[in-house]
């Protein structure tokens, strides 16, 4: 795996809708963080434009990681997120890490009793472990909040953090900070748009 040390990314899932991946190589960006899916192994939870995705950016010659957003309240469910990213993988050979998207943005963890130090830590371990077992380099994405409150020291340590934190500069100094998440619908550094393709991370 190369060094994206001083370079710039963008992450993109369906939410993007389709994206000219050459307009984003051209707009400054050199690799792209790609949302596989989210959730357990279930066809209806995968990123519909991954595949896309990923033939886009091996097109226009850009290394590419995958990340899925979690929803494990279990050890289980975890497992289960594990297989869903093999599946969603298999053939393909990313030259970015495999990240696993830790946060609560829409407060389904918090609705249903899973946003608490053990859980939290029991689903990171199981999903990263799995991802390393699994021959893939793995990454944990998540913002300060969580690595303050919810994630080991142990844990985090285990692997890159690509942290989430808009902000001008990261407040996480850990030797282990692979990626730094800047801006999205808000960038302090520099416009949070593209043109023709929209808002982006």
């Amino acid at each position: 795996m190369g060094s994206i040390v001083g370079k710039k990314g963008v992450d993109i899932s369906s939410l993007n809708g389709s994206v000219n991946m050459e307009t984003i190589k051209k707009a400054g960006f050199d690799f792209v963080m790609i949302r596989c899916g989210y959730g357990s192994d279930i066809a209806s939870q995968d990123d519909t434009q991954f595949e896309s995705n990923v033939r886009k950016a091996e097109a226009a010659g850009m290394p590419w990681g995958a990340y899925l957003y979690s929803y494990a309240l279990s050890e289980k469910d975890a497992k289960s997120e594990v297989e869903h990213v093999k599946r969603l993988l298999k053939d393909k050979k990313p030259t970015l890490p495999v990240a696993f998207d830790m946060e609560d943005g829409d407060g389904y963890k918090a609705k249903h009793g899973g946003l608490n130090y053990q859980t939290i830590n029991t689903v990171c371990k199981t999903f990263l472990d799995g991802i390393r077992k699994a021959g893939y380099y793995p990454m944990l994405y998540t913002g300060l909040y969580y690595l303050r409150d919810y994630i080991s020291k142990e844990v985090a340590d285990s692997v890159d953090i690509w942290l989430a934190q808009w902000y001008t500069k990261p407040d996480y100094t850990g030797d282990n900070l692979g990626m730094w998440q800047y801006g999205g619908e808000t960038n302090y550094l520099e416009s949070n748009s593209i043109a023709g393709v929209g808002v982006i991370d």
